[in-house]
């Protein structure tokens, strides 16, 4: 029996707002993973910031715009339910399991991991883990790393300055405003260029804009960052 738990998606985390870039391969297999077109899991890990949890999160809206039952978990907000979280995962058709380096040193996690992994394989359903550590790295058990390896182990690439620009700018556009190519490359040489800051300090600025009605400007920038 499957706990129900308090995740929900961000609306915005969509195949629509990614880059491709360097990533083509690992987003086509997500996506064959998240439609049923192909059985199996995948392992993909990204520095923090790396855009991986988008990723995740990404594929659950597309298993459900294709009918499909799917959960994300991400370890680090549901270490207070314990491993029950693990219990009945077999039962849906998609499951994306976020943060798996927060299970280091913990082997009854890494455990219930395991028989929920060889459950879901099973039962025929699609399973994508991903962490923010290189899988040779982490400390596990070595029977539950062999398993995460089976479908591949992919890194989330980083993007080019030019894919980062044309992120800010099409995440932009999606909030109803232009920004202009120049002040992305200032937000980008200014401020860490990882994107999930990059859509943060993005999204301070649209919130700025509205509050003050004062069109985004490079000294409007400045007096808000």
């Amino acid at each position: 029996m499957q706990l129900v738990l308090d995740i929900k998606l961000r609306q915005n985390a969509t195949f629509d707002d990614i880059i491709v870039g360097p990533n083509a391969t690992l987003i086509a297999q997500i996506q064959l993973l998240a439609k049923g077109q192909e059985q199996g899991s995948l392992f993909c890990w990204s520095e923090c910031g790396g855009g991986v949890t988008h990723l995740l999160q990404a594929a659950c809206h597309l298993a459900q715009v294709n009918k499909r039952q799917s959960l994300f978990l991400p370890l680090k907000e549901l270490e207070s339910y314990g491993v029950s979280i693990f219990e009945g995962l077999e039962e849906l058709d998609f499951i994306c399991i976020d943060d798996l380096e927060v299970i280091i040193d913990k082997p009854l996690w890494q455990e219930a991991l395991f028989h929920a992994f060889n459950r879901i394989k099973d039962a025929g359903k699609n399973l994508v883990v991903a962490g923010h550590v290189v899988l040779d790295n982490l400390a596990m058990l070595p029977d539950l790393k062999s398993r995460l390896a089976w479908g591949g182990v992919f890194e989330v690439l980083p993007l080019s300055d030019d894919d980062k620009v044309k992120l800010l700018q099409k995440n932009a556009q999606g909030r109803g405003f232009e920004l202009a190519q120049d002040l992305a490359h200032y937000l980008l040489n200014h401020y860490p260029r990882d994107m999930k800051t990059q859509l943060t300090l993005l999204e301070r600025l649209d919130r700025a804009s509205l509050e003050r009605k004062h069109k985004i400007t490079l000294p409007f920038i400045k007096s808000v960052l």
